[in-house]
């Protein structure tokens, strides 16, 4: 079942616009991750990453936080795909301006642990 899944990116405003009206919150160090899995017709795990103009200026920054989050589910793809239902994820990146690619891994195993509770 796992190898026919994959995590795959979303940027629709429609999709975003769900996720943050319907979706349910869960919160581990710097990320957030709001979702909707339970929602019928999803057929995929979608994932998408998000950092505010209010908690990093800079786009060419925020840019690099985004590929750093996005980077680190890819290498933990297997343990996101055991963990995580079919359905939308949005990560928002509510931290600090400069971000190490350990801690992102550290509170996105804890986001993880915190879905599976």
């Amino acid at each position: 079942m796992i190898q026919n899944r994959e995590v795959k990116k979303f940027k629709s405003k429609a999709k975003i616009d769900l996720v943050f009206r319907k979706g349910k919150l869960i919160k581990s160090g710097n990320l957030t991750a709001h979702y909707v899995n339970r929602y019928s017709g999803f057929q995929n795990l979608e994932v998408g990453v998000g950092i505010s103009k209010k908690v990093v200026l800079s786009a060419s920054r925020r840019n690099r936080i985004k590929r750093q989050i996005n980077g680190v589910i890819q290498e933990n793809k297997h343990e996101v795909l055991n963990v995580l239902p079919d359905g939308l994820y949005m990560i928002v990146y509510k931290g600090n301006f400069i971000v190490s690619s350990d801690s992102i891994r550290k509170d996105l195993r804890e986001l993880l642990k915190n879905f599976n509770a």
